[in-house]
Formats: structure tokens, C-alpha cells, sequence
């Protein structure tokens, strides 16, 4: 019996010992998945940091700092299309963005505790090892508009005639409708679920291919009234909506940028982390309205009379937008969340300006104008996104935006046929060709004077620089259900100011000529044709210049604030709002 004892005793020996090894393996194995995995977490909060953090936290655990073997930066896709290895891009190709990097991955690696395998020899025990990728995102939603002005008898007219005339309609929103829809915010979110919703989009449907769809101006307002939780802008956006048809349909391929949520199946938003942005509701109608097929005819819109002479008006003729290389409301990290206005391109005619020069004449002239306006933008930085805290929405949550308003060219002379055609083409100083101003005798006859003339008003250079929502920065950051408070870049350009210099250009520019038909009357007489020319050419000029500039100071300012706010454009500037913010919390991957 002992012989066979003993030989049975080796056997259970080894066999405790083995299975001692393998049970170490498998504990030991777990502790280091457990490890790895939160060190990518705390890794995931900086990923600048990525090394130095998963080596601390794995050292304070108890492990060797030789345990991390490596440490991959990259981006995550948030793509169901992509598998979960995927997801983890570390060539920055696979989904939006500039190089930012949102998500980290860990490997550790170290040997097995082996007893009775390490004397066997024989029989190996592998090492343990773990991989573990964990990503954050903070996000902020942008916007880019002009601001919200005071709601005027002047601007619900304005807004009325120029939405109604471009959905063919006869709209009838009050002065209350329209401080509710400015004054209230739609859940950027819930909207594009509503939307989805109305527009029987199947399961699956991602929100990028819902935004690449056009969809009934009814349907927009309907779904954002069902994505407020404000009483009197949910009322707005019903009575919109029910003064509209879906006939006009709205691409929104160009009002939205969707950065991580682009790929993410339709109804997410709601869920936490959710999308929390807000939509001011009235520039979700404004500018979903100008993306449709209407074209804007402001010929009949409105005809600004100078209170001090009823004869003299100023008058919007015509109105094109540019194409939209960006779009107006974006979502998204960091250093890859853009927005922008289109261009915009305005044609006043200044009417009946009386020119009276004592004992020469007394005419009327007319005086075309021409505004450009570049596109304004705005990006959040690159590290824009300040969290303090990871927890969402926080007060100390700073979101720092680079804005730049657009150039302002201002021309006075005829503009070529296609000027305001769609695509609007670009326009330089050498397609305004000069205009006629006067074409009349005077003094009964004996002098036949012509004036023409063209001016090319120096561009008004846009401004540049940061703006910062959040605690101590220009403005604050809103929410579903808060607007915050813009801040504004602009470059100071006012259309008077504007014009009041172009109509004292024509000094220099006007083309004068005088014809002396007869006798050399009094106080005329000279023998010198080109001092009769000088003569009148200066009280021509002054003439001219004087009510013009009084016209653009008085009228034309009033007249493009109210139209131009209906279209959500203050020229010059740029207004940025930041309309919500996420600080992410780094999760496994």
C-alpha cells in the first residue's frame, strides 16, 4: 500500500499544485482585466495625458509600472455600422473630425504566478494579459445668427410679408407669436425623434440619413412644437404650422451638422447621455423656410418714405442668398463643430431724390445700390470644451468658439442681369458699370446736363476673435430649454454709415457734362466751357450727395434692420450662440 500511496500522493500533489497555478491564472487574470480596463478610464479623461494617467492608476493598485506595455490614442466612431474593433480608429479616417482625440487604448501585460508548473517545468502557464479601450466625448451645440431683435410693429410686418411671400402664403403671426417663438427653445433632440416620427422614418434610420431628407414646413413646425416644453412656443410653432402646408418641402442637409450622432439610430436622443442641445425656434423657422425653393422677391415688401420729404423713399428691390458651405446649427466635440450664415446679396434703389440747384435746375434722380455680404462662421477651438466637472451641463462648463464676421462691399452703379439669379454668382468692382443719374435741361433749355458715375465702397474687413460661454465669458451657454446669452464679433458696419460714404465718393466719381445751347447767360457766362462744367459740377455734387446721405442715415437703416431680422441678418456681424453643452463620462468601448 505504500508504494501505490505514494505514487497516488505525487498525483494529488500535482494535481493541487496545478490546480493552484491555473486558479491563480484566472484570478490574477480578472484583477488585471478590472485594472486595465479602469486605467483606460481615467486615461479616456485626458488623452493627452493618456501614458502618465493609466501608469498612476496602475500603480497605486499595486502593479509594476513595466505592467503597461503600450498606450494607442485615437478617436471613436459613433457608427453602428462599424464593428466594435472599429469603432477605435487610430488613423482619424473612418469618422468626422480634425485629429482630435477622443478615445484611448490600454494593453498590460504580466507574468502568471506559477509554483508546481514553474518546478514541472513542462506544462505552461501562459502570462495574463488585458486590453481595454474607453473613450470621452464632450460635446457642445453652436449656433450663428444675428441676434434677436425687439419685436416692432415694423418687424411683424416684415416677417409676416417676407415668410409669407416666400411659402406662398398669407401668414398672420402676431407680435406675441413672434417674441414666443424668439424667446423659446426647441430640444435639438426631441426634434429630430418628432420629426422622424411624422415622416414615418423605419427602425434604424440614422440621423444623418434623416437630415439628408426634405420634409413639409408643417411637419418641421409640428415637431418642434412637439419638442418644447415652453406653453406659449409650442402655441407659436402650432399656429405656424397650421397656416402652412407641407407642399414646401425643406432640405436640411444644410442647416445641420451632426458630429457623433451622425451615424446613431433615430430616438437616442433622449436617452442619457442624450443629445442636449436646444433650437431657437424661431431661427429653426427662419432659416428653414429661406433653405426651401421659395425665392425671395422683396420688390413689394417695403417702401421706407423719408419723414421729411414724402417723395423721397428707400426701397429693398431685391434680396438672393449665397450658397451655405457650413451649417447653421452644429453638435459635436470639439475642434470639429462648425457653423456659418450664407451670403446675402441686397439691391436698394434710393428713389425721387430731389437735386436743386438754385437757378439751374431742379430734377429727380434715382441712385441704385448694391450690399454684398460675406458669410460669417464660427468653430468651437480645438480643447474648446472645458469641463471642470464630468458631471452634465454644470455651471463651471466653459465652451470657447473662434467667430469672424463677414466682409461688407457696398457699390452704387448697375449691377450685371444675373446678379441676384440662383446660384448667386460672385461679383468684383469691375462688373458695376456706371449709372445715370441725370439726364435734363435746364434753364429753360440753354444747358443740357448729364451726370453718371459708379462707386466701389472699400470692403468692410470682417473681425475675428474668441468668444467664451460659460463662467466669466461673453456669453452663457443655453440648454433644451434655456436660451443663454449670445456674444457677438462684428466689424461695425451700418448701411448708412455705409452709403453716407459711397454717396460722398461720388464727388470724384461723377461724370458731369454740360452743354451751353445758347447765349451765355448769367451767372454762367465764361468763355471757358470747362469752368460752366466746374460750376455746376460742384452744386451737382453737393446736391446730390446731401439728401442721399440724409436718406441712408434716416431711412435705409430702419428699412434693412426689420427685413433683414426677418431673414435672421444683422450685416457685419456675427452672433454666436453656444446652445448647449455635454461634459462626456469616459466609458468602455
Amino acid at each position: 500500500m505504500a508504494p501505490a500511496i505514494a505514487g497516488f500522493a505525487v498525483v494529488m500533489v500535482a494535481s493541487a499544485g496545478m490546480a493552484l497555478d491555473v486558479g491563480l491564472h484566472y484570478v490574477d487574470n480578472r484583477q488585471l482585466h478590472a485594472a486595465t480596463e479602469a486605467a483606460a478610464l481615467a486615461a479616456a479623461m485626458s488623452p493627452s495625458q493618456a501614458q502618465a494617467r493609466a501608469t498612476n492608476y496602475l500603480v497605486h493598485n499595486g502593479y509594476e509600472a513595466s505592467v503597461l506595455k503600450s498606450v494607442q490614442v485615437g478617436r471613436y466612431c459613433a457608427d453602428s455600422s462599424l464593428s466594435a474593433e472599429q469603432r477605435f480608429d487610430t488613423t482619424y479616417t473612418r469618422c468626422p473630425g480634425n485629429l482630435t482625440s477622443t478615445a484611448v487604448r490600454i494593453t498590460t501585460q504580466k507574468a502568471s504566478r506559477r509554483y508546481l508548473s514553474k518546478i514541472l517545468g513542462g506544462v505552461a502557464i501562459p502570462d495574463i494579459s488585458s486590453t481595454a479601450t474607453a473613450a470621452r466625448i464632450d460635446e457642445a451645440g453652436i449656433a450663428i445668427t444675428s441676434g434677436l431683435l425687439n419685436v416692432s410693429n415694423s418687424l411683424v410686418l416684415s416677417v409676416n410679408n417676407l415668410l409669407g411671400t416666400l411659402l406662398g402664403v398669407q401668414l398672420n403671426l402676431t407680435a406675441a407669436d413672434i417674441q414666443a417663438l424668439m424667446g423659446g427653445n426647441v430640444d435639438a433632440g426631441l426634434f429630430f425623434d418628432k420629426l422622424a416620427v411624422r415622416a414615418n422614418k423605419p427602425a434604424g434610420t440614422t440621423y444623418n440619413t434623416l437630415v439628408q431628407g426634405s420634409y413639409g414646413i408643417k411637419d418641421i413646425a409640428l415637431a418642434a412644437a412637439d419638442a418644447t416644453s415652453n406653453a406659449t412656443t409650442k402655441a407659436a410653432l402650432t399656429t405656424f404650422g397650421n397656416a402652412v402646408s407641407n407642399s414646401y418641402t425643406v432640405p436640411l442637409k444644410d442647416l445641420f451638422g451632426l458630429g457623433v450622432w451622425k451615424n446613431m439610430p433615430v430616438g437616442e436622443a433622449d436617452r442619457q447621455p442624450g443629445l442636449r442641445a436646444g433650437l431657437n425656434a424661431y431661427q429653426l423657422l427662419t432659416y428653414a423656410v429661406q433653405a426651401g425653393p421659395g425665392t425671395i422677391d422683396a420688390s413689394h415688401l417695403v417702401n421706407l418714405v423719408l419723414p421729411a420729404n414724402p417723395s423721397q423713399a428707400a426701397k429693398i428691390t431685391a434680396i438672393s442668398n449665397g450658397t451655405v458651405d457650413r451649417p447653421r446649427f452644429s453638435f459635436g466635440p470639439a475642434g470639429e463643430t462648425s457653423v456659418g450664415t450664407s451670403a446675402l446679396r441686397l439691391q436698394v434703389l434710393l428713389s425721387d431724390i430731389t437735386v436743386d440747384v438754385p437757378l439751374i435746375l431742379s430734377t429727380k434722380v434715382n441712385v441704385p445700390v448694391l450690399v454684398d455680404v460675406a458669410a460669417a462662421q464660427a468653430q468651437i477651438k480645438a480643447n474648446g470644451i472645458d469641463c471642470a466637472s464630468t458631471a452634465e451641463q454644470r455651471a463651471n462648463t466653459r465652451v470657447t468658439v473662434a467667430a469672424s464676421s463677414g466682409l461688407v462691399n457696398a457699390y452704387i452703379g448697375n449691377a450685371p442681369a444675373s446678379a441676384m439669379t440662383k446660384p448667386m454668382p460672385t461679383l468684383t468692382a469691375a462688373d458695376i458699370t456706371s449709372t445715370q443719374l441725370i439726364n435734363t435741361t435746364a434753364l429753360v433749355g440753354l444747358l443740357q446736363i448729364t451726370a453718371s458715375g459708379r462707386v466701389i465702397g472699400q470692403p468692410v474687413t470682417g473681425q475675428s476673435r474668441d468668444l467664451v460661454f460659460g463662467p466669466g465669458g461673453n456669453g452663457t451657454i443655453g440648454s433644451p430649454t434655456s436660451l443663454g446669452t449670445a456674444a457677438t464679433v462684428g466689424n461695425g458696419s451700418q448701411v448708412g454709415n455705409t452709403l453716407s460714404g459711397l454717396t460722398g465718393s461720388l464727388t470724384s466719381s461723377l461724370d458731369v457734362n454740360v452743354t451751353l445751347l445758347k447765349a451765355c447767360i448769367w451767372p454762367l457766362c465764361t468763355t471757358d466751357p470747362n469752368a460752366v462744367k466746374n460750376s455746376v459740377l460742384g452744386a451737382l455734387v453737393t446736391s446730390i450727395t446731401t439728401p442721399v446721405s440724409q436718406l441712408a442715415g434716416t431711412a435705409v437703416d430702419p428699412l434693412l434692420d426689420n427685413v433683414l431680422a426677418a431673414l435672421g441678418v444683422q450685416l457685419g456681424y456675427a452672433t454666436v450662440w453656444a446652445t448647449g453643452a455635454r461634459c462626456g463620462v469616459p466609458v468602455l468601448v
